[in-house]
């Protein structure tokens, strides 16, 4: 069996969907705590804490199956205790607004994952929606300096393309894109250019390939497995093996009235209902298997399904510069 951290998995945390996880060769997820009740792409800082709280309990209840992950050697002890490592992560950022000392208070709270900007503008920088494209503001650089100090990973997948060339060009670690695929395939404003793509291999940096449906072929498309894999497939020749993993999204048992306000822009999210072309862990089990079809190699398939975001978060965490 292939073993697989997926760099953001939405489903439902339920026992029953751990253990389907570590069935289907899953070792660690990263789940955001802004979306845990509702997605909320503008998290304030009462509504951070809330949910981080939530979520930590919510975890409690499920500890015989699942522990959260804090340092590089927390993927080891999961897996060696039979669990389910969980990565505490932001799609944005969580409510601190100018007071970046709190990101301290986050970091000691278990997060490793913050992006910088989702979708729109925010005090840091542009997300992918906002046609202006301006890039990191003055406060945006002093937040990846003290992402970098803490040992949090960045993460670029819903920043705007300039945003993320400048967090590339100024980042002393390597960096995420844990959800988003390749623009020059599927045109779409969340997807991420071929110049960004080259800068996240220059600074060492993944990129997740996801399986949400209007980022592997465009709104109003019906995407299959052979255009997941095409979009790997692209990442590899582009940017090589060991800057390729993987981002699902999976939604599974979620309600349909999550994701409303992601509604609002079908030209970006398309029509409810999505239709994975990667629809379980069992397909995804079989679509990595399939990958031996390009002519990838067993090794190749272990360093995209887990190995090269273990190496990254690894790094970020020890706080080692990027290569």
């Amino acid at each position: 069996m292939i073993k697989v951290f997926d760099l953001l998995n939405g489903a439902r945390m339920t026992a029953a969907y751990a253990e389907a996880s570590l069935a289907h060769g899953v070792e660690a997820v990263h789940i955001t705590l802004n979306n845990f009740r509702g997605i909320n792409p503008i998290p304030d800082l009462r509504h951070s804490l809330n949910q981080l709280a939530d979520y930590r309990a919510h975890l409690a209840t499920l500890s015989d199956l699942v522990q959260v992950v804090e340092d590089g050697d927390g993927f080891e002890r999961a897996r060696q205790a039979g669990k389910l490592g969980i990565v505490l992560g932001y799609q944005n950022v969580p409510g601190v607004e100018r007071d970046l000392k709190l990101m301290e208070l986050f970091h000691a709270l278990g997060v490793r994952v913050i992006q910088v900007a989702h979708n729109i503008r925010n005090l840091y920088g542009d997300g992918c929606a906002e046609p202006a494209d301006a890039g990191l503001s003055s406060l945006g650089r002093e937040l990846v300096g003290v992402l970098n100090d803490l040992g949090i990973v960045i993460d670029l997948s819903h920043v705007g393309d300039r945003s993320g060339l400048d967090v590339l060009a100024i980042s002393r670690h390597p960096v995420a894109v844990t959800h988003a695929n390749a623009y020059a395939l599927c045109p779409n404003a969340r997807n991420k250019s071929d110049a960004l793509l080259d800068a996240l291999k220059a600074n060492g940096g993944v990129l997740g390939i996801t399986y949400l449906p209007p980022l592997v072929r465009m709104p109003g498309e019906t995407p299959g497995v052979q255009d997941v894999v095409a979009h790997i497939r692209y990442a590899v020749d582009r940017i090589g093996v060991a800057h390729v993993g993987i981002g699902s999204d999976f939604i599974t048992d979620q309600p349909a009235e999550r994701y409303q306000e992601f509604m609002r822009k079908p030209e970006v999210y398309g029509t409810w209902p999505w239709r994975y072309p990667i629809d379980g862990l069992q397909a995804q089990q079989d679509m990595l298997a399939g990958l031996a079809d390009i002519g990838l190699a067993r090794r190749d398939i272990d360093a995209i399904a887990r190995d090269n975001f273990l190496r990254l978060f690894r790094i970020v965490m020890a706080g080692t510069p990027a290569a």
